[in-house]
């Protein structure tokens, strides 16, 4: 390191053009390469039955879609023919390769009958009954007297009703247009009887419109060009201010993500380094070293985030948060080396000898927290859990460019533009008297300890993981609330799972079967899609439509005396053309041509014998039968997929009738607990690595025991915390607890060194190692708690634990460890006191 800080003060200039030349570079690198993954499946490595039975789904059914579109609209025809607007403009981008979206289907059309419900029925019936038999028999005779005595005998019953003392006046809304055919014959225009009937049949207000979309891998963000080629199918649709589109699947949410991601990391890191700044303007209090310290640290992120990129290839949305964790580690070297510069020069050495000596006695145990910290993230880097494990890569390359930026950077910033300026001594009055306290009141403060770690014991045992990674998502992202929408209209989920049945014997017993349990809203199956009931209501409507043959013609008079008495509405604007046989035959061509041979055959045709291996069309048969015959079973959960519960549940009830149900909930809940693996052995890794490490570095062994305790219960009470505060453990902010060891391992060795070297509490708290503690706590408290304002749900919870974990180690190693270490020294002195005595 002498070579290095000799280098540095003979040639700055060279050294200065170096730095920027590399930093410049590693800008541009990472600029250029810089890409961001969200896909579970490559974050953790997978084998095990369920990744067979979602290979299997994915190679029968092919084309279950990665995007969902959705459509609403309170008016629903509306909703349908924008529908078919939007697919035809998505079925033109070069992008998307498929589009699915049934409700354009003329299957639905063809056999209207077979797919409403019994209530639309009922409607449509009674319509037919009323209005079209009336004129159908009319037009079979061909005379207008026919169709109005046939249209008095079927509404003989029809009246106006008085409501309430104000003589208001409601009419049947199923009759209001009785007499609205012949209204408009009168008139000469044709009465549109497709449109009525399809009016009094519910039309859904919600459709969705599935597509297949191949992610660019090859590009920074692969889902962006998904993302906008549907944006620009729905600008180019035109469709109606009063129509809502949604986009949600797993593209769409992937994408959100990685958006998130670095609208979280840009604001986290922003607030990160602000809150830097007021820390080190509070604790440091000169200029000089605020600015060194700053450019240590934004040289050394620009050298790892290149680093990073040039090792992993990409970053994915849990390993990106290091770029903000990197500032409150990073500044944590050139904060101790700058301060044992300082005292240094307090202590009367010249600049030069002050950075040379500095350099040469920080290296070791600054490179000693390095080592400890890259542990901590390391200890995923063996295990499954390979998300974690670049995360812990590309912490231990920060760690390592952290401290050459420090032993580089600070030097080199001192010899071109000055040491800071000695004002006075280290102020240590705060400190001393806080130690006081403690020595006074040590038995309290340690049965407060015990009672918070007891409470906190209990919470930590009543934990809890969510495998879910909803929870990592912003709630407000488009996907998202595009997701909760799909779902609450029915129209499936991105936690729908898919069963593969052998046969429809089969999918449609686990169909009876999964309907019955609370946790699901629906099944689908290919049978679904053909129409039920469909003969026997064409059959129903055809003897509808016979006319009675008792009813008595009437002419125009007749019938509309006959109207007005009975308060038909509407019925005095019914003409009088009983002598004019021109205007009657005008009137009678234009009723009758209004039910043309498409409107009866929308009513009475005869759709039996419909198959499904040869009527079905082939978009939906491909989509639910395989080639080798299984049928596919979609089942949609009706509670909420963030609650990890209900989703546990919700996946239980599945399988317990369809063992081979597969889909992202199942992909979730097994990667979860490959998770759970995963953080259990990174815990036992990072022990046992920090125990080698105090092995190693301290002397006397029973600090090392003393180091573990505030540790340990530094552990404790962030999981009891958590359960305390309805926090649960995630896949993003489980890292936590393996980094409690490899970041605070860091306060230990420095506090038992230096009370071991003074001798006492009061003592040890009028050295400077209680503000360096301090300090640097609360600047990696000031830069990982900046995560907790990301929208990215994911960096948010790291950053909520993250705080709660430092604080606790922060309390425990300025609190608890001082008066362990006091009282093992006292032990220690009678120990040395008996044995003595024994001797004499």
């Amino acid at each position: 390191m002498n070579q290095l800080i000799t280098l540095i003060q003979r040639f700055p200039k060279c050294i200065l053009l170096f730095v920027l030349a590399l930093t410049a570079a590693s800008a541009w690198y990472g600029q250029q390469h810089f890409k961001m993954n969200a896909d579970l499946s490559s974050l953790v490595k997978q084998d095990g039955a369920w990744v067979d039975n979602l290979a299997h789904l994915e190679e029968a059914f092919p084309e279950t879609g990665n995007v969902v579109v959705l459509v609403t609209s309170q008016d629903g025809e509306l909703a349908k023919q924008s529908v078919e607007s939007l697919a035809d403009e998505l079925a033109s981008s070069s992008v998307i390769k498929d589009v699915f979206a049934p409700s354009t289907l003329s299957w639905f059309q063809q056999h209207a009958l077979g797919f409403i419900d019994d209530s639309d029925y009922q409607t449509l019936e009674k319509m037919v009954s009323q209005q079209v038999a009336p004129l159908v028999a009319g037009a079979n005779a061909q005379r207008l007297e026919v169709y109005l005595g046939q249209l008095i005998d079927r509404n003989s019953h029809i009246a106006t009703r008085a409501l309430g003392s104000d003589s208001s006046v409601e009419r049947d809304k199923a009759n209001e247009n009785i007499l609205e055919p012949l209204l408009l014959a009168a008139s000469g225009q044709k009465f549109d009887w497709a449109r009525e009937l399809s009016g009094h049949i519910t039309s859904p207000t919600a459709y969705a419109i599935t597509l297949v979309a191949q992610p660019d891998d090859s590009v920074k963000e692969p889902n962006r060009a998904i993302i906008e080629a549907i944006h620009h199918a729905v600008t180019a649709a035109e469709l109606p201010s009063s129509v809502a589109v949604q986009i949600t699947g797993q593209a769409a949410l992937d994408f959100d993500e990685i958006v998130d991601a670095n609208n979280s990391i840009a604001i986290a890191g922003s607030a990160s380094l602000i809150g830097l700044v007021l820390i080190l303007a509070i604790g440091i209090r000169s200029l000089r070293v605020i600015v060194a310290c700053y450019l240590t640290v934004i040289i050394g992120l620009v050298w790892t985030f290149a680093a990073g990129l040039f090792v992993v290839g990409s970053y994915n949305t849990i390993s990106i948060v290091f770029m903000v964790m990197f500032i409150g580690l990073a500044v944590d070297f050139s904060i101790h080396l700058c301060l044992h510069i300082q005292e240094l020069r307090i202590k009367g050495e010249d600049n030069r000898h002050s950075l040379t000596h500095a350099v040469a006695h920080s290296f070791r145990p600054l490179a000693l927290c390095a080592l400890s910290s890259g542990i901590g993230f390391l200890s995923f880097y063996p295990t499954a859990y390979t998300g974690l494990g670049e995360l812990g890569i590309v912490s231990a390359l920060g760690m390592l460019l952290g401290l050459l930026a420090t032993f580089v950077v600070i030097p080199l910033f001192f010899t071109l533009f000055g040491y800071p300026t000695v004002k006075h001594k280290t102020d240590t009055r705060y400190f001393s008297a806080f130690g006081h306290g403690l020595a006074t009141y040590k038995r309290t403060i340690t049965f407060l300890m015990v009672c918070l770690s007891l409470v906190m014991g209990y919470g930590a045992t009543q934990f809890k993981f969510d495998f879910s990674t909803l929870v990592l998502k912003n709630p407000q992202s488009e996907s998202v609330l595009g997701l909760y929408a799909l779902q609450q209209h029915g129209l499936g989920s991105s936690y729908q799972l898919y069963a593969v049945a052998k046969n429809e014997q089969e999918a449609k017993q686990w169909k009876s079967q999964l309907l019955n349990e609370p946790t699901i809203s629906q099944v689908i199956i290919a049978s679904d899609f053909m129409p039920t009931e469909l003969a026997q209501r064409t059959q129903q409507l055809s003897d509808v439509l016979q006319p009675n043959m008792t009813a008595k013609p009437l002419s125009l008079s007749e019938f509309k005396r006959l109207a007005v008495e009975k308060g038909w509405p509407n019925a005095e604007r019914i003409p009088t053309m009983a002598n004019d046989s021109a205007d009657l035959g005008s009137l009678t061509q234009a009723l009758f041509s209004s039910v043309d041979s498409d409107t009866l055959s929308a009513i009475t045709s005869n759709a039996t014998g419909l198959n499904i291996d040869e009527d079905l069309p082939r978009s939906l048969y491909q989509r639910y039968i395989s080639k080798q015959g299984e049928w596919l079973v979609a089942i949609t959960p009706l509670g909420d997929m963030s609650n990890v519960e209900e989703l546990n549940q919700f996946i239980s009830d599945v399988q317990f009738i369809a063992p081979n149900a597969t889909g992202r909930a199942v992909a979730e809940k097994e990667v979860g607990g490959i998770v759970v693996d995963a953080f259990r052995a990174a815990i036992l890794m990072s022990i046992l690595a920090i125990a080698l490490i105090l092995i190693w570095t301290v002397n006397k062994k029973r600090d090392i025991v003393l180091i573990f305790i505030p540790l340990g219960l530094a552990t404790i009470t962030t999981l009891g915390m958590m359960y305390w505060l309805n926090l649960s453990m995630n896949m993003a902010n489980i890292i936590v607890v393996p980094l409690i060891f490899g970041l605070g391992v860091d306060n230990g060795i420095h506090i038992v060194k230096r009370f071991r070297a003074v001798g006492s509490l009061e003592g040890f708290f009028k050295t400077s190692t209680p503000k360096a503690s301090l300090i640097s706590c609360l600047t990696t408290l000031a830069t990982f708690g900046a995560l907790i304002v990301a929208k990215h749900q994911g960096m948010h919870s790291i950053g909520m634990v993250l705080t709660i974990a430092l604080s606790s180690i922060l309390v425990y190693s300025l609190v608890l460890l001082p008066i362990m270490l006091e009282a093992t020294k006292k032990s220690e002195k009678i120990s040395e006191v008996e044995a003595s005595s024994k001797e004499r």
